[in-house]
C-alpha cells in the first residue's frame, strides 16, 4: 500500500492544478501591472526642410507628447540629436533660434560658378563642409552622441559598401556631418570605424525599419523628405538628386510596408507644392511655421475624432 498518495490518475491531475495556479497568476499579475508605453521619433531628412521638424516638434511637445527612443538621418538626425539631449520646450525653442541663425547664415555655399569649378577639378563635393562643421560644432549641446537623456540613434551610409550604419555613441559633431553629407554636396565623413560615410537619408529617408527594431507602442513620423519637383522647375543640381530621391521613395514604400498594422502611428507630414528647394535657408522661417501647422491639423483631426 502505498501511503499519502493517490492513484496516479488523480495525483496527475493535482500535479497538473498546482501548475496552472502559479500560471493563472502571473497573468493576473501582469494584467495588473501598467501597459507598458515607449513612443519613438522618427526623424526623416529632407535638408533644409529639416526646418519644418522644429515646427512639429513644438506643437508636439506643447500636446504632451515626449520621446522615450529618437532615430534620425540626415537633417532629422541634427534636430533629433538636439532634442534627445534634453526633451524640453525649451529645447525646442531653442532649437527653433538655431534654425533661425542658419538662415541669416546658410551653412553650404551655392554659389553657381563655384559649384561647376568644382567639378571641372574633380573635387569630391561643391562644398568643403567647413561651414556646415562650423554650425554644428557651435550649437550642438554635447560632444558625445551617448551624452544624452534619451537613446538616439543616428544614421550613415557607409560609402563604401552603401549599408546603413547606426550610431548611439561617438564624437556627435562627426557623426552629424557624416550624416548630412549629401552625396557630391558635401564630403564623406571619416568614422571611428575607419570608413568613409555619406548622408544616412541615401538609403533610409525615412528610417521606419529601425524604430520598429526597438519594439515601441508609438512611432512619431515627423516626415519633410523631399516630394518630386516637375522636371520643367528643375535646377541642375536637383536633376542630380532624382536618381537618388527614387531610390530612397522606394525605399520609403517598402519599410513603410513593414510597419506592423496593429502599431500606432503618428504621421507628420510636410506638405508640399512642387517640392521645396534643398539649399535655400531663407526658406527657414515659413518652413518652421509650415511644420507647426501641419502638426496641429494632425493633432487637431485625432482630437476631434475622439
Amino acid at each position: 500500500m502505498r501511503y499519502g498518495a493517490g492513484p496516479i490518475s488523480d495525483r496527475g491531475g493535482r500535479y497538473r492544478s498546482a501548475m496552472a495556479r502559479p500560471r493563472w497568476l502571473d497573468r493576473w499579475r501582469r494584467s495588473q501591472e501598467p501597459e507598458r508605453s515607449h513612443t519613438v521619433f522618427v526623424f526623416s531628412g529632407g535638408s533644409v526642410r529639416g526646418a519644418a521638424q522644429a515646427g512639429m516638434l513644438r506643437v508636439l511637445l506643447h500636446r504632451g507628447i515626449f520621446p522615450d527612443e529618437v532615430v534620425g538621418v540626415s537633417a532629422g538626425a541634427l534636430n533629433g540629436a538636439f532634442l534627445a539631449h534634453d526633451p524640453t520646450v525649451a529645447q525646442v525653442d531653442l532649437l527653433e533660434s538655431v534654425w533661425r541663425d542658419v538662415a541669416d547664415k546658410a551653412p553650404i555655399r551655392g554659389s553657381v560658378i563655384r559649384n561647376v569649378a568644382s567639378i571641372i577639378r574633380g573635387r569630391p563635393s561643391f562644398d568643403p563642409g567647413e561651414r556646415l562643421r562650423a554650425v554644428i560644432a557651435e550649437h550642438v549641446p554635447m560632444e558625445d552622441l551617448a551624452d544624452i537623456a534619451v537613446p538616439c540613434h543616428v544614421g550613415t551610409t557607409d560609402a563604401s559598401t552603401g549599408q546603413v550604419a547606426w550610431w548611439t555613441s561617438g564624437p556627435v559633431v562627426d557623426l552629424l556631418c557624416a550624416t548630412t553629407a549629401v552625396p557630391g554636396v558635401l564630403p564623406a565623413v571619416e568614422l571611428s570605424d575607419g570608413q568613409r560615410h555619406i548622408d544616412g537619408g541615401v538609403v533610409s529617408n525615412i528610417p521606419l525599419r529601425k524604430a520598429v527594431s526597438l519594439a515601441p507602442t508609438r512611432l512619431v513620423v515627423l516626415d519633410v523628405a523631399a516630394k518630386f519637383t516637375p522636371a520643367e522647375k528643375q535646377t541642375a543640381l536637383s536633376l542630380m538628386m532624382v536618381g537618388i530621391r527614387a531610390a530612397a521613395a522606394e525605399l520609403t514604400r517598402q519599410q513603410w510596408l513593414d510597419v506592423p498594422t496593429d502599431l500606432a502611428v503618428l504621421h507628420l507630414e510636410l506638405p508640399t507644392v512642387d517640392d521645396a528647394p534643398d539649399f535655400e535657408f531663407d526658406l527657414v522661417p515659413d518652413l518652421i511655421e509650415a511644420g507647426a501647422e501641419a502638426a496641429e491639423r494632425v493633432l487637431d483631426r485625432l482630437d476631434a475624432a475622439v
